[in-house]
């Protein structure tokens, strides 16, 4: 079935790089977007984007991960400044997350500007519509995580009005995100057909809507919509269409990439002109093969930190599900290394960085434990349904269970399920993000840094966000720093 979605993902379409803040390509796009197999394939170019933002480009993972107390970058490495809080506005992959998540909305802008002229069956036309929107939605989602307010930019935009926008609130983008998702529930179908697994759902949606408003109610807006918050998650895990896995290592094998667990995945191919999944060997160190290919190794110098090691609780099953420090080789060998990711070492791989299994973007689990969190918010009960999805967590892992007298307060829950999130989602771009809305990153990352002699890296709330790229700022004046950057 992956087939069917990737081979068309090789079309470059010029409606997707008119803009990128600065325009990469002025190519026509006469006589594109004039059928319904034309529509189908940007659709399938934005899901490419999305993927390629998320995952397969660098970015992603180095401004989340690295950025956060699960792992630690050498410091003789240029994008350790990530890890020391030490980043400038010229630091390469922050413009290459910039020019990079532009490129990819304006492939959603050009969808849904085009869509009134094709011809299509009024379900196709609206799902097309929730697909563009739902894509949309999920790239500003990590723009307004990485810089606060951004442009929006919802049409596409000549070279010279890309050269003249202005930033937008941090509130300005949440309120286009939450826009786009709540359109995309109304718009998108419950389910495909197996020949369309892969494609974004009302349930993708929803979930994701709900893990915006959880976004909202935290650091910087703090806007309370803890309530609603709740109620959106409620409707996707009634649903029935989504399962808690008893295994936490079966979640990240080849054989479930289609299971229960994922809300909404990204699709990847291996063999298929680069289209296997990188991510297995982000972390993992060099020198090591499987099936006699060399993996390589994270290019990027990055870590897994003792810190988090050592943090699991005696006879957690996720630390050895997610971290281990051997590798067999195919000829029997047991290589023993320093400790890395194992999450999605599974399945065939041809080549490095081209393995053949999907990456979750967003977990059933999340929407439980982002309810839970919710419920609590909203007001603690020692004996409620939050207490029960976190000790439903803990039991999968092997731990037991904990009670209202070891957790008595609002603020002793916030603090297990920071916790327990840094355990279940290691190495999935969450932890730094569940830092900074909870606003605990000041206080935990002071602390991680003083281990590593960095006692003066990270003294600011500032540096929650990272600065404006400089080049854009050099092409667009109206662009203004973030404050500590300038």
């Amino acid at each position: 079935m992956k087939r069917i979605l990737f081979a068309i993902l090789l079309i470059q379409l010029s409606g997707c790089d008119t803009l990128d803040l600065v325009p990469v390509s002025q190519r026509s796009v006469e006589g594109f977007y004039r059928t319904p197999t034309q529509l189908n394939q940007a659709i399938i170019g934005c899901y490419n984007g999305l993927r390629n933002a998320l995952v397969s480009q660098q970015y992603s993972y180095m401004l989340t991960e690295s950025r956060s107390d699960n792992t630690f970058q050498s410091l003789d490495y240029n994008d350790g400044n990530v890890t020391r809080f030490s980043e400038t506005a010229f630091l390469p992959i922050l413009y290459t997350a910039w020019s990079n998540s532009y490129n990819k909305i304006q492939r959603c802008n050009k969808v849904l500007e085009e869509l009134p002229n094709v011809s299509l069956s009024e379900d196709l036309a609206r799902q097309y519509e929730g697909e563009a929107k739902f894509i949309r939605a999920l790239l500003y989602f990590d723009m307004v995580r990485f810089w606060g307010g951004v442009p929006v930019v919802t049409t596409s935009l000549t070279i010279a009005e890309g050269y003249a926008v202005s930033r937008n609130s941090v509130e300005e983008v949440y309120q286009q995100i939450e826009k786009d998702l709540a359109d995309a529930t109304q718009l998108l179908p419950a389910s495909y057909d197996n020949t369309n697994r892969g494609r974004a759902t009302r349930w993708a949606a929803k979930g994701f809507l709900g893990k915006v408003l959880v976004y909202q109610s935290g650091y910087p807006l703090n806007k309370n919509r803890w309530s609603e918050a709740a109620g959106v998650l409620k409707e996707v895990i009634d649903s029935g269409q989504f399962e808690f896995f008893e295994s936490y290592a079966a979640i990240f094998s080849h054989q479930n990439e289609w299971g229960k667990q994922s809300v909404f995945s990204l699709i990847f191919k291996s063999g298929a002109e680069g289209e296997g999944n990188p991510f297995p060997t982000r972390n993992a160190p060099n020198f090591i093969s499987k099936n006699e290919v060399p993996f390589g190794g994270s290019p990027y110098q990055l870590f897994l930190s003792a810190d988090l090691v050592e943090s699991f609780e005696p006879g957690d099953l996720r630390k050895d599900a997610a971290i281990t420090s051997e590798w067999t080789h195919t000829s029997g060998e047991v290589i023993k290394t320093m400790p890395f990711s194992r999450k999605y070492l599974d399945g065939p791989v041809v080549a490095a960085n081209d393995w053949d299994i999907n990456w979750i973007a967003l977990r059933y689990d999340d929407v439980l434990m982002l309810y839970a969190e919710s419920l609590n918010e909203t007001g603690y009960d020692g004996n409620g349904e939050a207490f029960s999805i976190l000790n439903r967590i803990r039991q999968r892992a092997g731990l037991q269970p904990k009670t209202a007298s070891e957790v008595s307060n609002q603020q002793a829950y916030r603090l297990w399920m920071e916790n327990e999130r840094r355990w279940e989602f290691c190495f999935e771009n969450q932890r730094w993000f569940d830092l900074v809305r909870t606003d605990r990153a000041l206080e935990v990352m002071k602390a991680f840094l003083n281990d590593y002699g960095l006692e003066t890296a990270m003294q600011s709330r500032d540096r929650y966000y990272y600065p404006i790229p400089q080049s854009a700022i050099d092409i667009n004046a109206k662009l203004v720093q973030n404050p500590g950057y300038e």
